[in-house]
C-alpha cells in the first residue's frame, strides 16, 4: 500500500470514481459536487487527487470523461457530438481537443482506426492503471520505475508513425485529380440557385475523399462559358478529369445531365441524366453525388469513398434560401453581404439544425469585419458564436473549424489557432482556403518552410487565384527559396498580368532581396492596377526611403492623418528612414491597443530594428518570440 494513500483513502478514492462515472453527461458536475457528497473541503479531494494521480481536480475529471469517450467511440455508433455531450464536455471543438492532446489522434481518426488504436491505447491504460493503483505519482515513476521509459517510448513513436503515415495518405497524385466546371443552366432563371447549390454540394462531398485532388470551385468557376477545350482546361488546372453537367427544367421536371471526361484524351467515360420534380432538389442532389463518388471509385486508384457530405438539411426551402444566400455572400458588397445574413436567418428559422447555414453566418460576420464595414472585435464575436453552433450541430464541419481558426489567429491564439486549424484540415484536407490561411499564420510565426508546404497545396488546390499565388510567393521569398520565387513570378505574369496582388507581392519579394528599383517599379505598378490599396502607398515610400528618396518618403508621412488605422504606415516608413524612436513610438501605440503589423517578424520593412530590445520586447507581448507549434 502507497505511503501517500491509506486504506480509508484508497476506499474513499473508488468512490470518488465511481460518482463521477454516474455523472459523466451532467455539465454542472464539479468538484464542488464531491466535496458536498462526502462531506470533504476543497484542499481534502485535491490531496486526495493529486497524491493518486499527480492530476489536478479538473483535469482528473477530464481524464476519466475522456476515457468514457473512447470506450463509446469503439463501442457504440453514437456521433461524436452526441458522445460529446454524453460525457459532459461543453463543445465538440472542446472535446477534439482535449482528446487529441490526451490520445494523440483526433476522435474521428481513432474511430476509423479503432482496431489499431483500441491495442495502442489499452497499453496505455495498463500504464496509467499501474499508477494510479499502486498510488505512484509521476514523479516517483521517473525515479524507480526505469523499465518503463523504452515501452513508452515504443507507444508514443507507434502514435506518431501513425499519425505521420495517415498526413501521407491525404497527399494526392496527378492521376487521381478532377476539376468540376460551373453546370451549364438551360431555361429557367430560378434553376441557376439549384444549379450553383449541386456543384457545390459535388465539390464539398469529392473534396472529403482521401488522395484526390479536386481543384477549388474559385479556380474551376473561371471556365464558366469558356470556350476552351476540355483538354485545355485540364492543362491550366494541371488535372487528369473534368465533371461536366447541364440543367433544365420541363414542367415540373427538372432534368440533369453530368459527363465526366477523361481530359488528356478528351474521352467522355461516363454519362448519365437523371430527373426529379423540382420540388425534390434535395433527393436529387444527394442522388447524383452519391452516383458521381460511386463511379470516381472505379476509374481511380487508390481513394476512399467511404466518406460523403449529404445536405445537411431536408428542407427544400430553407436550403433555397442557403443557397441564394452564398451566391450573395461571393460579391463582398457590404449591401449583398447583409442580405446573405437575412438569407442565412431564414434558412436557420426554417431549420435549426442546418449547421452549413451557421457556417456561412459566421462567414458573413468574419468578412464584414475584416472588410471594416462593422467592427472588427464585434465581427470576431458573432462569427466565433455561429461556428461554434455550426460545430455543435457538425462536429466535422470543416468551414466552422476553418473560420474559428482564423479568428483565433488575427487574435494572436496562437496554439489555439493551430489546433483548430489542424482540426479544419483533418474533417477537410482538400480546403484551398483553409490551407492558405494556416500558411499565414505559420508565416507569421517565423515557421516558413512549414508555411510554404502549406501555401504550396494550397496553390496546387486554387492554381487560379491571385490571392494564393502572392501569399506563397511571400513565403517563398521570406523562405530565401529564390527558386521558387522565379517559378511563380513566371506564372503569374502568365495567369495575372493585370492583377495588382501580383504586382504587389513582386514588389515585397524585391524589397526582401533588396532590389529596390525593381520594387518600386512593381510596387508602383500594383498602385495603377488599384489606387485604393493604403498599404501599397506605404510600402512604395518605404522603398523611396531605402532608395535615398528622403524628400519624397517624408512627404508621404504628411499626407496621412494621425490615427491608429495608419500606426502601421508610419511604423515602416519611418524604419526604412532608419528613424528607430519614431518607428518604435508607433509600434507601441499599436500594441496598447492590442495590434501588431502583420508579418512583423518576417516581413523587409522591420528587418531594421531586429537585434534591438524593444523589439523583441514587442515579439514577446504577442507571443511572437521564439514560438514553434506542432505542424502536422
Amino acid at each position: 500500500m502507497s505511503e501517500k494513500l491509506s486504506n480509508t483513502e484508497v476506499v474513499l478514492l473508488d468512490k470518488v470514481n465511481q460518482l463521477i462515472d454516474d455523472n459523466l453527461g451532467n455539465e454542472s458536475f464539479s468538484s464542488d459536487t464531491i466535496c458536498k457528497e462526502f462531506g470533504l473541503s476543497r484542499s481534502q479531494l485535491f490531496r486526495l487527487i493529486k497524491e493518486s494521480s499527480d492530476l489536478s481536480i479538473s483535469l482528473y475529471i477530464r481524464q476519466r470523461k475522456l476515457q468514457k469517450a473512447r470506450d463509446l467511440l469503439v463501442n457504440s455508433e453514437l456521433k461524436i457530438s452526441e458522445i460529446t455531450y454524453a460525457v459532459g464536455i461543453d463543445s465538440p471543438q472542446s472535446f477534439s481537443k482535449y482528446f487529441t492532446e490526451s490520445y494523440g489522434v483526433s476522435p474521428t481518426e481513432y474511430r476509423k482506426n479503432k482496431d489499431k488504436m483500441t491495442v495502442q491505447y489499452n497499453s496505455q491504460d495498463i500504464y496509467n492503471k499501474v499508477l494510479v493503483e499502486s498510488h505512484v505519482s509521476t514523479k516517483t515513476f521517473n525515479k524507480n520505475w526505469l523499465w518503463g521509459i523504452p515501452i513508452l517510448l515504443v507507444l508514443f513513436s507507434s502514435i506518431y508513425f501513425f499519425q505521420k503515415n495517415n498526413a501521407i495518405d491525404n497527399q494526392t497524385t496527378t492521376d487521381n485529380s478532377i476539376a468540376i466546371l460551373p453546370f451549364k443552366n438551360i431555361g429557367n432563371i430560378d434553376n441557376a440557385f439549384f444549379a450553383d447549390g449541386l456543384v457545390e454540394q459535388v465539390h464539398s462531398s469529392l473534396t472529403l475523399l482521401k488522395k484526390l485532388r479536386v481543384i477549388s470551385k474559385n479556380s474551376s468557376s473561371q471556365f464558366k462559358d469558356s470556350q476552351k477545350t476540355i483538354p485545355q482546361i485540364a492543362s491550366e488546372l494541371q488535372v487528369a478529369y473534368i465533371l461536366d453537367g447541364t440543367i433544365k427544367q420541363a414542367g415540373s421536371k427538372i432534368l440533369v445531365s453530368i459527363e465526366l471526361v477523361k481530359a488528356r484524351e478528351d474521352k467522355t467515360i461516363w454519362i448519365k441524366s437523371f430527373e426529379a420534380e423540382t420540388n425534390d432538389v434535395i433527393g436529387i442532389t444527394n442522388k447524383i453525388t452519391k452516383e458521381i463518388i460511386e463511379v470516381l471509385r472505379e476509374q481511380l486508384s487508390d481513394i476512399d469513398t467511404q466518406q460523403s457530405n449529404k445536405i445537411q438539411t431536408e428542407n427544400t426551402e430553407a436550403y433555397n434560401e442557403y443557397l441564394q444566400g452564398r451566391q450573395l455572400l461571393a460579391t463582398r458588397t457590404k449591401e449583398k453581404m447583409i442580405a446573405s445574413l437575412e438569407k442565412m436567418d431564414k434558412a436557420i428559422a426554417l431549420d435549426p439544425s442546418f449547421a452549413d447555414a451557421y457556417a456561412s453566418k459566421a462567414g458573413v460576420y468574419f468578412s464584414l469585419g475584416n472588410l471594416n464595414y462593422i467592427n472588427l472585435d464585434s465581427s470576431f464575436r458573432m462569427a466565433e458564436q455561429e461556428a461554434l453552433e455550426a460545430i455543435r450541430i457538425d462536429v466535422a464541419n470543416a468551414e466552422a473549424y476553418g473560420l474559428l481558426a482564423a479568428i483565433y489567429r488575427d487574435q494572436h491564439k496562437w496554439e489555439q489557432a493551430n489546433t483548430t486549424f489542424q482540426i479544419a484540415l483533418r474533417c477537410n484536407p482538400n480546403n484551398a482556403q483553409v490551407n492558405y490561411w494556416y500558411s499565414l499564420m505559420l508565416r507569421s510565426l517565423g515557421m516558413l518552410d512549414e508555411a510554404l508546404a502549406y501555401s504550396t497545396k494550397a496553390l496546387l488546390l486554387d492554381p487560379l487565384s491571385p490571392v494564393i499565388l502572392g501569399g506563397h510567393i511571400r513565403n517563398c521569398s521570406y523562405a530565401k527559396r529564390i527558386d521558387l520565387v522565379n517559378e511563380a513570378i513566371k506564372k503569374g505574369k502568365l495567369l495575372f498580368n493585370d492583377s495588382y496582388l501580383f504586382y504587389w507581392s513582386t514588389g515585397y519579394h524585391y524589397l526582401d532581396i533588396k532590389d529596390y528599383p525593381k520594387a518600386f517599379s512593381d510596387l508602383t505598378k500594383a498602385k495603377q492596377l488599384n489606387p485604393t490599396v493604403k498599404g501599397i502607398e506605404a510600402a512604395i515610400a518605404y522603398t523611396q526611403a531605402c532608395m535615398g528618396q528622403d524628400v519624397a518618403a517624408k512627404n508621404y508621412l504628411t499626407t496621412l492623418a494621425n490615427i491608429p488605422d495608419n500606426y502601421t504606415y508610419f511604423a515602416m516608413v519611418y524604419a526604412g528612414l532608419k528613424d528607430k524612436e519614431n518607428s518604435f513610438k508607433y509600434l507601441e501605440q499599436m500594441a496598447a491597443l492590442k495590434q501588431i503589423p502583420t508579418d512583423i517578424k518576417v516581413s523587409p520593412f522591420f528587418k531594421s530594428l531586429k537585434g534591438d530590445k524593444r523589439f523583441d520586447e514587442l515579439l514577446k507581448r504577442f507571443g511572437l518570440h521564439d514560438v514553434k507549434v506542432e505542424v502536422e
